[in-house]
């Protein structure tokens, strides 16, 4: 599916997409971190209410972490591009599950210090 290892850590749309409705491994540990970007939330977030996407749980951790690495980065213009973000996807959510990534991640940018990485980095247990 990439050409190599170092592709896999900058996928393209169509990259990711094409994984998300294969029976392919993860390409990389860790690919959570490659997905992550400003760009991929949206689609990240159709493929989380798409019912037919079996690697909704993936692509829910991987929000997990991109918020709790925005907050704990502590930049002020990512967390406003963020908040933004938030508030359109807060829009269209259809899963509860995204609803709820969506609740916790605007509380998080209210409460920073509840910042925690069992809930915000890799592995979340809000997700798993």
């Amino acid at each position: 599916m990439f050409r190599d290892s170092s592709h896999a850590w900058n996928p393209t749309s169509e990259e990711i997409r094409s994984w998300a409705y294969s029976k392919e491994r993860i390409p990389e540990q860790d690919w959570e971190l490659a997905v992550n970007s400003f760009d991929h939330i949206p689609m990240i977030c159709n493929f989380i209410d798409d019912e037919t996407c079996n690697r909704d749980q993936f692509f829910l951790s991987s929000l997990y972490v991109f918020t709790g690495d925005i907050i704990r980065a502590s930049k002020v213009e990512e967390i406003k591009k963020l908040s933004i973000l938030l508030n359109k996807i807060d829009k269209t959510a259809k899963s509860e599950k995204l609803k709820a990534w969506v609740q916790r991640s605007k509380h998080l940018i209210q409460y920073p210090e509840e910042y925690s990485y069992d809930y915000w980095g890799m592995g979340s247990k809000y997700v798993y």
